[in-house]
């Protein structure tokens, strides 16, 4: 004898589906929202970091050149008796050359981190295609394979029980007529 199934209820099986159906949806979502957050995050690490950086290096060596001319402007001053206080231009140079040297190590460091992030990129994107597969192709397979396994039970429940073949219905033995009395004559 054939293996028989032991399906409990359709209804189960509609409902697995639903979550299989709402899983592929999620994972979707979830990997298309990673992507759009890693395209910000490479933007922004590739593009506006380093214009950023190379604007405050512009701007930094632009002020350390105004504080040095500063500086050399308050140090014309000096005479025979007088020495100008210079401590506030000086101030000013050091903060200067301190912000302009960390701009400079900031695009440095951007400029090494461009290509250890593109490849962690490359890796992520590797690692999680197979995912990004499974959860288009894969789920809608096997939507397609549970949507027919549901029609084939709907239609099997719906169609009538078979009967028992039918006999020739059973007539009652013919009347028997009781025998006439014998007459004694």
């Amino acid at each position: 004898m054939a293996e028989q199934a032991r399906v409990q209820s359709i209804e189960a099986l509609s409902r697995f589906r639903a979550a299989v159906a709402e899983f592929g949806d999620g994972a979707r979502n979830a990997l298309g929202g990673i992507d759009i957050e890693l395209r910000r995050v490479r933007d922004w690490l590739e593009h506006e970091q380093p214009r950023y950086w190379k604007g405050q290096i512009k701007l930094w060596d632009q002020r350390m050149a105004e504080a040095r001319a500063a500086l050399h402007r308050k140090n014309l001053q000096r005479t025979d008796g007088f020495v100008p206080d210079v401590s506030q231009e000086k101030e000013a140079l050091r903060l200067c050359k301190m912000r302009l040297e960390q701009a400079e190590r900031k695009l440095a460091s951007i400029r090494r981190w461009v290509p250890q992030f593109q490849h962690a990129l490359s890796e992520y994107q590797g690692r999680t295609r197979s995912l990004s597969d499974a959860s288009s192709i894969d789920i809608a397979r096997m939507l397609a394979m549970l949507d027919r396994m549901i029609a084939a039970l709907e239609a099997y429940v719906s169609t009538a029980a078979p009967r028992e073949p039918s006999q020739p219905p059973v007539r009652p033995p013919a009347e028997q007529t009781p025998n006439p009395p014998e007459s004694t004559t």
